[in-house]
């Protein structure tokens, strides 16, 4: 009788240490979940921004390291496309992403400049 008490309170010990993690896990995947929902209206407000601002690496590419020929004045084409768009974005908006960038931006257009002066 005894070894059966013993082991219903030993199942009662375990039985309230699996309950205070469930309770844990459900307190953490609720605030992980508010997380995410965060992320998913930052990312919804930022993505479409960032699309327009951020230049594909393709065209980085070719108006730093390629030759001058139809395709560069192509890409030199966008770049002034993108930076029109970003330069609406800097005077109408505060966001942080458009600070972090100026300066890259800044860099490929004295690499342009540097290029049309050879």
């Amino acid at each position: 009788m005894q070894s059966v008490e013993k082991h219903l309170s030993t199942l009662q010990a375990d039985l309230g240490t699996v309950s205070a993690e469930i309770e844990t896990l459900q307190s953490r995947s609720s605030t992980l979940g508010t997380k995410l929902n965060v992320r998913k209206e930052v990312e919804g407000l930022l993505g479409p921004v960032i699309e327009r601002i951020s230049i594909p690496p393709a065209v980085v590419r070719k108006i730093s390291e390629g030759p001058i020929d139809d395709a560069w004045v192509e890409c030199l084409e966008d770049l002034q496309r993108y930076t029109k768009a970003f330069e609406q974005k800097q005077d109408s908006e505060n966001i942080m992403a458009i600070q972090d960038v100026a300066p890259l931006l800044t860099d490929l257009s004295d690499k342009v400049n540097m290029v049309c002066l050879q």
